[in-house]
């Protein structure tokens, strides 16, 4: 894959140790110190994984061992994911950061999340010195995901003081990185606790006298209707749905109830997101002064493969708009938001 021109004479064979594959000097001090690539052994030399070997035949002229064509597919019977670490090692690697395998960094960093396959420097950082910019893991598109180990991984990413990353590959060993991170969604809109007694009376005895229709409820003469961010004015009158209904009765019989109302009081405005292949477009603030921010689905309706995911945030980020995945945790919520990185 490299257009260098190879050395003069040719780089020494890599051969089996320790689990990896070892170089000795003075090759291996360039890569080791330049590139951040194996493991440093006692006499000079560093030990490569399989997939750094292959980055190193492709970009560094290193023979594969033996020089046998061949390797490659033997360590795939016993390694699997091979495949898919080399393509994620030289898409992560081709901008000119540094990509090394969490297996190389276990004295360093020994409390690294198990299921973290590498940590990435960016270009600009020394990494000797500086803690890391990212986790990495690396997934295949149809692979199923667990959205609770998914949020318990980047939680401790995040506590460990880096960004969380994924890298997706599909059935063409094309690759699709995103970033993982928190959200935090508030808006400015009225609240039902923030109502007065009186008003919350009206809301109340309106909502009982609504008439039933399909999805919802009809609330005639609604002039008076204190909550902006809630229902639908139509037919001079207010349409509230299932849900907005049973949040203003403080029943919990809709399926996504607890967390409707725990978005509703967090000051946001929803609206269905039906459009946008979601359960709810959340609002700032009014609909008038700007476009949803976010595109809310709550966990038990979530993708559930990488290609599903792909195809959610791809939808939301070509409206400019966040795709969040909301799960509760006992009485919270917690809002995931998956990005693909530029």
């Amino acid at each position: 894959m490299t257009t260098n021109t190879p050395p003069a004479h040719p780089l020494p064979e890599p051969h089996k140790l320790d689990g990896g594959w070892f170089l000795p000097a003075p090759l291996a001090q360039r890569l080791y110190e330049k590139s951040a690539l194996g493991v440093p052994s006692e006499d000079g030399g560093i030990v490569l994984t399989s997939e750094e070997l292959m980055f190193c035949h492709w970009y560094r002229h290193v023979p594969l061992p033996e020089h046998d064509t061949a390797w490659f597919g033997r360590e795939l019977k016993h390694r699997s994911e091979l495949a898919l670490r080399c393509i994620a090692m030289d898409v992560l690697r081709n901008g000119g950061e540094l990509v090394v395998p969490s297996v190389n960094l276990v004295t360093r960093f020994p409390r690294l999340p198990s299921v973290t396959w590498a940590v990435r420097w960016e270009r600009h950082e020394t990494w000797t010195k500086h803690h890391g910019f990212s986790q990495i893991r690396v997934h295949h598109a149809q692979e199923s995901l667990d959205w609770d180990e998914l949020h318990g991984w980047v939680n401790e990413v995040v506590s460990f003081g880096h960004r969380a990353e994924l890298c997706v590959i599909d059935d063409e060993f094309d690759a699709t990185v995103y970033e993982l991170c928190f959200e935090n969604p508030l808006g400015d809109q009225t609240t039902l606790s923030s109502l007065s007694l009186e008003q919350r009376k009206l809301v109340t005895r309106m909502c009982k006298e609504a008439v039933p229709l399909e999805g919802g409820f009809f609330v005639q003469n609604a002039d008076e209707w204190p909550l902006p961010a809630v229902g639908l004015n139509h037919f001079s009158g207010r349409f509230l749905r299932q849900e907005e209904h049973d949040h203003l009765l403080e029943n919990q019989h809709s399926p996504h109830a607890a967390l409707y109302s725990a978005l509703v009081n967090r000051g946001l405005l929803l609206r269905p997101g039906f459009k946008y292949g979601c359960r709810w477009r959340v609002y700032e603030t009014d609909m008038m002064a700007e476009h949803a921010p976010w595109l809310v689905q709550p966990r038990v309706e979530a993708p559930r493969n990488w290609e599903e995911v792909c195809l959610s945030v791809r939808l939301a980020e070509g409206v400019n708009k966040r795709w969040l995945c909301a799960m509760q945790f006992e009485e919270t919520f917690s809002f995931l938001n998956i990005k693909r990185k530029a």
